[in-house]
This record gives C-alpha cells, sequence and structure tokens, in this order.
C-alpha cells in the first residue's frame, strides 16, 4: 500500500525568487526580437521563426518524455 502522504513543497528561497525575477525580465526580450529580426532579416525573419519554432518542438517533446519517466514534484527541474 502506498503512503498517501506526498504533499507538494510550498516554499521558495531567496535563490528561487532572485531567478524568477530574472527570467520574468529576460523572459520578455523575445518580444523585441521580433521588432529586431524584421528590421535585420525583413521577411526572411518569418523563415527564422519557423526553424525555430520546429527546434522547439522537439525541445518540448524531449520534456514531455523526461517528465513521464520521472513523475515526481519537480519534475526534471
Amino acid at each position: 500500500m502506498q503512503n498517501d502522504n506526498h504533499h507538494l513543497k510550498r516554499h521558495l528561497s531567496m535563490l528561487d525568487l532572485t531567478l524568477i525575477g530574472i527570467g520574468a525580465a529576460i523572459g520578455s526580450g523575445w518580444l523585441f526580437g521580433v521588432q529586431y529580426a524584421a528590421v535585420d532579416a525583413g521577411p526572411g525573419a518569418i523563415v527564422g521563426w519557423i526553424i525555430g519554432a520546429i527546434a522547439l518542438i522537439f525541445i518540448a517533446l524531449v520534456y514531455a518524455e523526461l517528465s513521464a519517466m520521472l513523475p515526481e514534484a519537480g519534475g526534471v527541474v
């Protein structure tokens, strides 16, 4: 019989909060990336975004597979 005493950790350390803040600041940079790519590459920027989307699909599939292999709180993090 399994122990039903599994709970998620509801605590963030100072390092966790710092990294969340840095990620939020850097995370908005991709919005400006569209503008800069359009200025530099013109219509060819669309091809770059399509290639990037395909690469991210493969990365997402790897994370999905790892999450299924390690079903724990926090996952592969």
